[in-house]
């Protein structure tokens, strides 16, 4: 009896050894025989090793370079002694981004988006502290990176074991010969897809091994299930892919006229899809749903704040405020009110500015999550357009974990100003202009803590991209099944 996985059949007490897993071993032998397969596996498994070095040594450095600004900004914040609670939220505090254990990987936009918010009265601010602005011309063109290494290194890898898979058979007069003894297409495709499948495969699991090891060694917080289920999900990613390329260069092998036009169109390929597709759907994108400049977008916050007083007494929205605090408590002074009025003035324009901020900052954040979902949107054609924002959405860095800090801060913020203006309206009476809260205000207010969105949030964002993906890989091993079906003998 034949079992699915094709290896090992029985036929009455005589175990015989199936033509596919033949074919697999020939190819092992193959490979294992070829000093250039070694070398070029051993070059490989190099690239990943010093690619996961780099970013722990990186991860490690952001770390301990957020645990002493963290420290440092709360020291700042609670020494600030005796003062107007109104001026200590002018003077502000820093949300500092944390970075996630699997941005050893795939450092994604940490780079360009910034790491830092400064949290001040009145305001919200965008994220600054970009670390590629500050680098070299060399690290601005990119680092290496584990992510980099498996989305372009590996289908490389994958051409290499496939354009020739049938093509060389041929070429060489093998094929032909194969074919007259009996032995199926479909028995050549899967003995060959095992042997190189375990090559490529191969890789990607000791890559993420490797990742699993060095979180490890960070300490428990790394690996727990949430990390652990991220992992899972890039491992998937990846897989899909490479499984893709794979497939996509046993069906042009199949059909091409000779192993070198197999290659010339398989690298050509993934020459597109690697490096251009990216950089061509990037402008493509900006064009289709472009983003207002940095001026036009502050400009156009200045504008709808002009609805609101501020602190203009003469504004009318100020004197119709006044009206309506007057009536509630039944005065007809300012002097009268048992709280005091600036700090209600200073609530009520917050509050104001609050539904500014999230009208501007929804908007941009739609027109961002736009241009993500328009890019992708080629996943099905150019595979990378697809999987990296799964490997970076897994990994923490992509643009939703960086808006989902981003609201967070705002959230620390407007808990600081809160703070602040209640302090004024229970305690500085008849508006005493030389009131000061006392120190320990300051240490109630607590330090910025940010959560990233769990596991489940980051599968549940890139279900759209897991299905072009998909789509892609079976597509590619489709053809690849019907092309060997009916390879050229000749």
């Amino acid at each position: 009896m034949t079992t699915a996985s094709a290896t090992l059949t029985r036929e009455g007490s005589r175990l015989t050894v199936s033509p596919a897993w033949t074919v697999a071993r020939k190819e092992w032998t193959e490979l294992a025989r070829d000093s250039r397969w070694r070398a070029l596996i051993a070059v490989t498994l190099a690239m990943m090793v010093v690619s996961l070095a780099l970013g722990l040594l990186h991860l490690g450095r952001l770390e301990r370079e957020h645990q002493a600004a963290t420290t440092g900004d709360r020291w700042v914040w609670t020494a600030q002694g005796p003062k107007n609670p109104h001026s200590a939220a002018h003077f502000g505090q820093y949300a500092f981004k944390p970075v996630g254990p699997l941005a050893v990987a795939d450092p994604g936009t940490d780079e360009f988006a910034g790491s830092s918010v400064y949290l001040e009265a009145h305001r919200q601010n965008e994220a600054q502290f970009r670390s590629a602005r500050d680098g070299t011309l060399g690290s601005r063109m990119g680092r290496l990176s584990l992510a980099f290494v498996l989305q372009a290194v590996l289908p490389l890898m994958a051409i290499l074991l496939g354009f020739a898979a049938f093509a060389g058979e041929r070429d060489a007069g093998t094929l032909a010969l194969q074919l007259s003894l009996g032995v199926r297409p479909a028995d050549l495709l899967l003995g060959k897809a095992l042997a190189s499948g375990a090559v490529i495969l191969g890789l990607l699991l000791l890559a993420t091994v490797g990742v699993g090891a060095g979180l490890a060694v960070r300490g428990p917080r790394a690996v727990e299930a949430g990390e652990v289920a991220r992992l899972l999900g890039a491992f998937a990613g990846y897989a899909i892919y490479l499984v893709g390329f794979l497939a996509l260069s046993f069906a042009v092998s199949a059909r091409a006229s000779s192993p070198r036009a197999a290659l010339v169109a398989l690298l050509g390929f993934w020459i597109v899809n690697v490096f251009v597709a990216p950089r061509v759907a990037i402008d493509v994108v900006r064009r289709v749903e472009p983003l207002p400049t940095a001026q036009e977008f502050r400009s156009a916050i200045a504008e709808s704040r002009k609805a609101q007083f501020g602190h203009d007494e003469s504004h009318p929205a100020f004197l119709a405020f006044r009206e309506r605090v007057l009536k509630h408590y039944g005065v007809s002074r300012v002097a009268d009110l048992p709280v005091s009025f600036r700090g209600l003035t200073l609530r009520e324009d917050d509050e104001v500015g609050y539904r500014t901020f999230d009208e501007h900052y929804g908007r941009l954040n739609e027109r961002l999550r736009t241009q993500d979902r328009l890019r992708a949107a080629a996943g099905v054609v150019f595979p990378s357009l697809a999987l990296q924002p799964i490997s970076m959405a897994m990994a923490g860095t992509d643009n939703l974990h960086h808006d989902d800090f981003i609201r967070a801060a705002e959230r620390h913020r407007r808990r600081i100003q809160t703070a602040a203006s209640q302090d004024l309206i229970d305690n500085a009476r008849n508006d005493d202009p030389n009131y000061k809260a006392a120190p320990e205000l300051w240490e109630r207010v607590p330090s910025f803590h940010y959560e990233r969105p769990s596991a489940w949030s980051a599968w549940r964002s890139q279900g759209a991209n897991f299905l072009s993906l998909s789509i892609w890989s079976a597509a590619c091993v489709g053809v690849a099944w019907r092309t060997s079906s009916r390879p050229r003998p000749y």
